[in-house]
């Protein structure tokens, strides 16, 4: 009985008992303690787009066309949410509750964005958009190159080793037979320079960059030990050309769009209301807390 008494669905289903019984004594909706501030509007209409809509579902779900008795049940539950939404609704049910006012509030900035996605932009735009954030359509320098590894950790003095080496490579030995086994490989082609960085270290990618291609050089330091490097190839960063990267500039100018109408009606949404922000408590650290102010701007 103790660990009955501590079970949350028990506690659950005392409590709707409790508020059933509460509204049936109120004689409902319109009286008592949980009478309407604003009754529901009691008329539903289930028009033919609901039943369309309703049909397409269950047709998409079910892999068929309703049935008569089908449809009758579908009409059924849709009537159920929409008295179940209005009650709650009337009822204040809406209110001090953080997910559906979040739910509420995603689905107005939903509306400003089907009006965003509508558009399309003209070239022009795409253009200037691109232009005014470069660094988001910046093609990075790639380089071909292959390396001869030398790890100070199978070497007593590595720096002596790697220049040896070089010599060696200097005059025609084989790269292949040189140096010790590197974990990545020894020939990477036209790779960009976010992914040397990634693999090689800041420091080693920047130090590639200035390398003159055909020739063995170094060594150069990364986070592996040493390295001896020939570039084969190298290609500068560029801005592409639009037509290289419309796709993602038109998606980016769309996302954009979005943010700027939902923040256009916001804003003349939030001019219609008086803010007012209590003192915060004593337990809220000062430096965090606002402090007591009320914000017109209606």
């Amino acid at each position: 009985m103790k660990n009955l008494a501590r079970e949350p669905l028990l506690h659950f289903l005392l409590i709707g008992a409790g508020l059933f019984l509460l509204y049936g004594w109120s004689s409902g909706p319109a009286a008592g303690p949980m009478r309407h501030a604003f009754p529901p509007d009691t008329e539903i209409v289930v028009s033919q787009g609901d039943l369309r809509q309703m049909a397409e579902i269950f047709e998409r779900t079910w892999q068929r066309m309703p049935t008569e008795a089908d449809v009758r049940t579908l009409v059924e539950s849709f009537v159920r949410d929409e008295i179940y939404y209005r009650e709650a609704r009337a009822a204040g049910l809406d209110r001090d509750d953080s997910v559906i006012r979040r739910r509420l509030r995603l689905k107005m900035e939903y509306l400003f964005e089907d009006v965003a996605a509508q558009v399309e932009p003209a070239e022009q735009e795409l253009r200037a958009f691109m232009e005014k954030h470069p660094e988001e359509y910046y093609i990075e320098p790639q380089v071909s190159f292959r390396h001869v590894y030398v790890n100070p950790d199978r070497r007593a003095n590595a720096e002596a080793e790697a220049r040896v080496l070089l010599a060696k490579l200097g005059n025609g030995a084989d790269p292949g037979s040189l140096g010790d086994p590197h974990l990545l490989g020894q020939d990477f082609h036209l790779l960009p320079l976010w992914e040397v960085r990634g693999q090689f270290g800041e420091a080693f990618a920047d130090a590639l960059l200035d390398l003159e291609p055909g020739r063995w050089q170094g060594p150069l330091r990364s986070g592996f030990g040493l390295h001896l490097v020939r570039v084969k190839r190298r290609t500068e960063g560029r801005l592409p050309e639009l037509s290289e990267v419309r796709e993602t500039v038109q998606r980016d100018w769309t996302m954009a769009r979005q943010q700027e109408l939902r923040d256009a009606a916001y804003a003349r949404l939030r001019e219609g209301y008086t803010v007012v922000v209590e003192p915060a408590p004593a337990e809220i650290s000062a430096v965090a807390a606002p402090t007591a102010m009320k914000m017109v701007t209606n």
